[in-house]
């Protein structure tokens, strides 16, 4: 096999599975140092150590990336160490490989198709292990040393030893399919192995995460029945005026009360939030009237068109995300700067799904570009393999109920105001 291509793969792998610790500039050099010093120092040992297979050369050049990966990535050292036996059991498993295959080969499979073959068959090795050791390894990067990764490191042990054709010979398996069948059954059960952990301890995760979800859930309906409980005493407030109104008009009949009383109750009903007219619904209504309230109280103007409708969502869930939109966008409304602020939510339901939509005046955002030299190989990573989300803080409750329900949010920009839109599956 090609080195070269062996030290380049081996360097990548470290880079993209282990969690970085400083920027992708410094870990590319360090790298770099690494790849030119194994190149260098393989060519001056390898010839005194009679190194005809390479497994000397790629053993001293996995030795130099783990001590960088020391020092250079946060994973604890059992991963470390565990990631550096796996890159000398994927080398000493393709050996016997690549010999394997290149006597299959209708042509003469020796010289360069030898390296080439080789140096490919490496290449899909580190792609397979990359795909999958990226995610666990970086889940449990700031984790100290477990059971998972000590036993790891035994386990990749047991597979160099099988690979090298120790541990079959000890059997008395001492044909080479016999031992590639085995070392890869070994393969086979360790990934599974690690991502099963992996996938438990993110199930885990997300119960803990749905159980606080629900907690929050819980202590926001208190806080709408507290709201309906304002504008309820609000209302009673409006009608005891009203009674005293009343009697002091009777009391004074031949002057002009009336039209003082039109006019106190209409300038009452138009400055009081509390007292409009926003659903049919109480407790949408009294967290629409909150909300309106609130935005009135900052200088903003609200505007809404909510329908409850028929729909999946319980009351309780529909207010959550009422009330988290709004909050959010009154905030952003408030702080954009414009002269005047305003709000509009909307709320329709249709045949199989629910749209919420928030307008709202916000700034004007400048997008920023970071120089890839001022990236790390994480942030590179997450780019490429993570779905983008839209960054709203303060709505864990939402995410809750999307997940729930299949919904899916976005956050989009038009002009000086944004667009946040929520669509639950009805």
């Amino acid at each position: 096999m090609l080195l070269p291509v062996v030290f380049l793969c081996n360097a990548l792998l470290l880079l993209t599975v282990l969690n970085s610790r400083f920027r992708l500039l410094a870990e590319a050099i360090v790298s770099g140092g690494v790849f030119v010093l194994s190149i260098l120092l393989n060519l001056l040992l390898s010839p005194a150590f009679n190194d005809a297979t390479g497994q000397f050369g790629n053993g001293m050049n996995v030795l130099l990336l783990l001590v960088a990966a020391v020092f250079l990535y946060t994973n604890n050292l059992a991963q470390k160490l565990s990631l550096s036996l796996l890159m000398i059991c994927n080398y000493a498993f393709l050996l016997p490989v690549t010999t394997t295959l290149l006597k299959a080969l209708p042509f003469a499979g020796d010289g360069i198709w030898s390296a080439v073959i080789g140096g490919l068959l490496y290449i899909v090795l580190t792609f397979l292990s990359f795909m999958t050791l990226a995610h666990p390894f970086r889940y449990f990067a700031q984790r100290g040393v477990s059971v998972l990764s000590v036993g790891l490191c035994v386990s990749l042990t047991i597979c160099l030893f099988c690979a090298n054709g120790i541990l079959p010979a000890f059997f008395g398996l001492n044909s080479v399919t016999q031992r590639l069948i085995l070392t890869a059954a070994l393969y086979l059960v360790l990934a599974f192995t690690v991502r099963a952990a992996f996938n438990a301890a993110k199930y885990q995760e997300n119960a803990c995460t749905a159980e606080h979800r629900e907690q929050l859930l819980g202590a926001e309906a208190d806080y709408f029945r507290a709201m309906v409980g304002n504008v309820t005493n609000a209302k009673n407030a409006q009608e005891h005026h009203d009674f005293v109104l009343h009697e002091i008009a009777a009391e004074a009949q031949d002057g002009s009360c009336e039209g003082v009383l039109n006019i106190i109750k209409k300038e009452t009903v138009l400055h009081d939030p509390y007292l409009q007219r926003y659903s049919e619904n109480p407790y949408v209504n009294a967290v629409l009237a909150g909300k309106a309230a609130y935005a009135a109280h900052c200088g903003i103007v609200l505007e809404s068109n909510v329908e409850l409708g028929a729909v999946r969502l319980k009351t309780i869930e529909f207010c959550a995300i009422l009330n988290d939109m709004l909050t959010h966008a009154i905030d952003c409304a408030e702080h954009s700067g414009a002269e005047e602020p305003r709000v509009r939510i909307t709320a329709l339901p249709v045949e199989n799904r629910i749209t919420f939509e928030a307008v709202y005046s916000a700034q004007k955002k400048q997008k920023k570009r970071t120089p890839a030299t001022k990236s790390s190989v994480n942030d590179l990573v997450h780019k490429l393999f993570e779905p983008k989300k839209p960054q709203v803080l303060g709505m864990e409750v939402v995410r809750g109920i999307l997940e729930r329900y299949s919904g899916a949010m976005d956050l989009s920009a038009a002009g000086g105001s944004e667009i946040l839109r929520i669509i639950i599956n009805n």
